[in-house]
């Protein structure tokens, strides 16, 4: 009896030590559609007209998902519509506001301009507040992909869409998205012909782990695995095998936000066709002395969208 009682007293704190490794295990091998949210399709959208300079219109729109909650963009779209239809390019940008997006974009010309809305706040008050609402954003990360797709869906059953023509533009934090966007379009339906992967790196991890922002440097270290395995639906490595089209990827050759390593991973996951821009200088952003290069970064992405066939042509 009383070895028997060892043995399961053993059997039960060898189980208790292996869940960790099994579960990661189980994380790293299931296929990542099976924890995002699929997208949802025929939703009814709430418009508020925004202002627009000449020549085009834009509005906020809200698309109410039933499992995906709200899901928010802004639309710029020439003003009038011409008789063609029109291409369609959804923007995936950093945490500003979809409208910010859109305001560095002149003159999109005769095509249909969307810039996602990200569903997670650009900042928490402080750790209690990142704790208490940790569980709420996690939920809505990985409700991105379905999120963004929902609205390709939208765009493509508008009468004046291009439903052959889908561009999706993903810049720094849209680029680490933009591949699972992609993956769940295809399983969806929907083909996404042309794509800018611009400012990114893999693994999640180590992209997150390495921003000066989160402070002590040992923390990021110690919470680089960990970010691995929660974020792991999204990891761009495991989607880009499994996609197609033709890919621009934009980068700093000083990316002080970007690891050299995770820029180089991520390069090398994207599939040919890809043509490869390096800028000097460091990250992307909007700040004054960063305009010259966000001004260098928009002119290749209209560039190469037009040289492409993905839009129809706009001035520099």
């Amino acid at each position: 009896m009383r070895g028997r009682r060892v043995l399961i007293i053993a059997g039960i704190l060898a189980l208790l030590l292996s869940a960790p490794a099994l579960l990661w295990f189980w994380a790293c091998h299931r296929d990542p559609l099976a924890a995002l949210p699929p997208p949802e399709h025929g939703l009814q959208a709430d418009r508020q007209a925004l202002p627009a300079p000449d020549g085009r219109t834009v509005s906020r729109l809200t698309l109410h998902g039933k499992s995906l909650g709200d899901i928010v963009f802004t639309l710029s779209l020439p003003e009038p519509l011409p008789q063609a239809k029109l291409p369609l390019v959804l923007v995936l940008a950093g945490l500003a506001t979809a409208e910010n997006s859109l305001r560095y974009i002149q003159d999109p010309g005769d095509n249909a301009v969307a810039a996602y809305a990200w569903p997670v706040p650009s900042r928490l008050a402080g750790a209690a507040a990142a704790l208490r609402q940790g569980p709420q954003i996690y939920r809505r990360v990985l409700a991105v992909p379905g999120q963004a797709v929902s609205i390709l869906h939208w765009l493509r059953a508008q009468p004046w869409a291009d439903g052959g023509r889908v561009s999706l533009l993903g810049y720094s934090l849209g680029a680490l998205a933009a591949p699972a966007v992609l993956d769940v379009a295809g399983h969806d339906g929907i083909h996404v012909g042309w794509t800018i992967i611009a400012y990114g790196g893999a693994p999640l991890g180590a992209v997150l782990a390495a921003n000066p922002s989160l402070k002590p440097p040992w923390l990021r270290r110690a919470l680089a695995p960990l970010l691995d395995l929660a974020l792991h639906p999204l990891e761009p490595t495991l989607h880009l095998p499994r996609v197609s089209g033709k890919f621009l990827v934009l980068q700093g050759q000083d990316d002080g936000l970007i690891p050299g390593a995770a820029r180089d991973r991520l390069k090398a996951a994207v599939p040919d066709p890809k043509t490869i821009i390096t800028f000097e200088g460091t990250h992307m952003g909007v700040g004054p002395q960063k305009m010259a290069l966000l001004q260098e970064i928009i002119a290749a992405s209209k560039r190469w969208l037009m040289e492409n066939g993905a839009v129809n042509p706009v001035p520099f």
